[in-house]
C-alpha cells in the first residue's frame, strides 16, 4: 500500500510539473498577450540618409566599396558589431551618430576621413556631425 501511494503520489508530482512547465501561462503573460499592441510611428522628415537605408552600401562604386571593407578590416569584431547595431538601430539619426563616434574614435584621422568621404555618398554628414558635437 505504501508504494501504491508513494508511485501515485510522485505521478502526481511529474504531471503537475509538466502542466507548470508547458501549459500554464501566469496572469502577467496573459494580460500583455491580451493588450492592444501600439507601432510608435515616427514621421522624421529629416532622416540622415540620402538614399533608402538598406541600398546605401549597394549603390557604392566597386573602388569605394574596396577602399570601405579594407578600413573597416582594422575594427575589431566587437567594434563591427556595434557598428552593426547602431546601423539598424530604428531611430537611424541617433543609431548613425553612435557609429561615426565610434569610427571616429577607433580610426586613425586619416581613414577616418575616408569613411567620411565615402559615406557622404548616402548620410547627410552635417547632421551626423553636427549631433556628435552637441553630445
Amino acid at each position: 500500500m505504501k508504494k501504491v501511494c508513494v508511485y501515485l503520489l510522485s505521478i502526481f508530482i511529474i504531471l503537475l510539473n509538466i502542466y507548470l512547465m508547458f501549459f500554464w501561462q501566469p496572469e502577467g503573460q496573459i494580460a500583455a498577450s491580451d493588450t492592444i499592441s501600439k507601432e510608435i510611428v515616427s514621421y522624421n522628415n529629416g532622416t540622415v540618409f540620402k538614399v533608402d537605408k538598406e541600398k546605401a552600401l549597394e549603390q557604392l562604386s566597386s573602388e569605394d566599396r574596396k577602399d570601405f571593407d579594407k578600413i573597416l578590416k582594422k575594427l575589431s569584431a566587437l567594434d563591427m558589431g556595434k557598428i552593426r547595431e547602431y546601423y539598424e538601430e530604428d531611430n537611424e539619426e541617433e543609431g548613425i551618430t553612435n557609429a561615426f563616434k565610434l569610427l571616429k574614435k577607433r580610426l586613425s584621422d586619416e581613414d577616418y576621413k575616408e569613411i567620411e568621404r565615402i559615406s557622404s555618398n548616402f548620410i547627410q554628414l552635417d547632421k551626423v556631425n553636427e549631433k556628435i558635437k552637441n553630445k
